[in-house]
């Protein structure tokens, strides 16, 4: 399980941030009149994901290149730092929208 955990933390991390500022908008329609404070919400939590994405790529890189790990762990640990990065993408441009409008 733990495998999978690191292998997949960083999508994982991208879909708590997708539903995050899914709610956070949809709560910001009905609750706010002011813009302003959910911006600045979205964009600390967009921070915040980003850095726990980023944290975990590094991990796993640094594991990688630290030991020799078997092929199993190699192909996990590879795993973590491609999707750590496509989930980095994925919540800068999910973000970008916040910052435009």
């Amino acid at each position: 399980m733990r495998f999978w955990v690191v292998a997949l933390g960083g999508l994982m991390i991208w879909a708590v941030h997708f539903l995050g500022l899914y709610l956070l908008a949809s709560f910001a329609d009905v609750a706010w009149r002011d813009a302003a404070g959910g911006k600045v919400i979205g964009l600390v939590f967009s921070l915040a994901c980003l850095g726990a994405i980023s944290a975990g790529g590094w991990r796993a890189a640094s594991q990688l290149r630290r030991a020799e790990p078997d092929d199993t762990r190699a192909f996990g640990l590879r795993m973590a730092v491609a999707g750590g990065v496509i989930a980095g993408v994925g919540v800068v441009f999910q973000t970008a929208p916040l910052m435009l409008a």
